[in-house]
């Protein structure tokens, strides 16, 4: 007996009956994917609603304390001090300020410093002496700590408008707009310290130095002259000293030339909201840190001290 290995397995199947079960796997696979996804998307939604419903429903007494007891702050606090006179007397003389965002934080550091030397002045576990002396260098600490903060602002804003100026240079795709700008601001400070030493001195001779002195672009030449003429023509007598030109009127007057486009709203937000960072991580710095570790430990020692003083010349005078 012959036996034929048969090692073809397409021999097992007619040719016909092969090609139509392929068909049918290409109408499979072709249905899988055609599914109606509108009703999926709408269970899909049906799921989201009915999880934000119990999600709400489980935190509902949570935010009902919440807004009872915002509104209690609100009403019993907050509204007394911000409708109060002195609030408004000091709103009114701020509310033009180019940067209110420290104002603000003063404002909040003083009433937060006026609390704590109330709390002092009337906590009966402390004798007279001792609350009076806490009570003056928790108020020292705090006038002391924002003559501080102001002057750090102050002295750290032009270092800060140069950084701005790259950034702004950068995003702009303009290598030559921070050199400009320090530019005519080194012109301008040339003029004004020649103004300092000598008030007779003839302003444009100080300008022409200035600009010999420092190679500026074309268009920093114009703006400098022109704000050296701006100043002649709005002065009296003779000049006492040459404006700065802010960033911002800086930005304004090269696209008033026609030398860059009109920046975007987006780009002019960062450019606002660099100064409040700067403003921010000043204050923040002074306010959260400086007093705590390096002034209210000093001031707490020295109240010690004088105490400790006092009762001794207290007891001498007893003998």
């Amino acid at each position: 007996m012959n036996i034929i290995l048969n090692t073809n397995p397409l021999n097992n199947y007619n040719r016909n009956s092969y090609n139509f079960n392929q068909q049918n796997v290409k109408n499979i696979k072709h249905q899988s994917f055609t599914a109606n996804t509108s009703k999926i998307a709408d269970a899909a939604e049906q799921v989201v609603e009915q999880a934000a419903k119990n999600k709400s429903g489980f935190f509902k007494p949570f935010s009902n304390f919440y807004n009872k007891f915002t509104d209690k702050i609100a009403k019993h606090f907050t509204s007394k001090i911000v409708d109060s006179k002195p609030l408004g007397y000091v709103a009114d003389k701020l509310k033009n300020s180019n940067n209110l965002f420290q104002h603000c934080l003063t404002v909040g550091s003083m009433i937060t410093s006026g609390l704590y030397v109330q709390k002092t002045l009337t906590n009966d576990k402390l004798d007279k002496d001792r609350k009076n002396t806490l009570a003056v260098n928790q108020s020292l600490t705090w006038f002391l700590s924002t003559i501080g903060a102001y002057s750090l602002d102050k002295y750290l804003k032009t270092w800060w408008e140069d950084v701005t100026a790259k950034y702004v240079g950068l995003q702009l795709q303009d290598k030559d707009f921070e050199k400009d700008f320090k530019d005519i601001k080194a012109a301008i400070n040339h003029v004004n310290k020649g103004l300092k030493k000598d008030p007779k001195a003839d302003v444009n001779k100080l300008a022409q130095n200035a600009k010999n002195e420092i190679k500026m672009s074309e268009i920093a030449n114009l703006l400098f002259d022109r704000n050296i003429i701006k100043a002649a023509k709005n002065s009296d007598g003779p000049v006492k000293s040459i404006p700065k030109i802010p960033l911002n009127k800086f930005i304004d007057k090269l696209v008033k030339e026609n030398k860059i486009s009109a920046i975007s709203t987006e780009l002019g937000k960062k450019i606002t909201g660099m100064g409040l960072l700067r403003s921010m991580l000043v204050f923040g710095f002074v306010y959260r840190y400086f007093v705590p570790v390096v002034v209210t430990k000093p001031a707490n020692l020295l109240c010690e001290k004088y105490l400790a003083h006092k009762n001794q010349r207290q007891m001498k005078k007893h003998k």
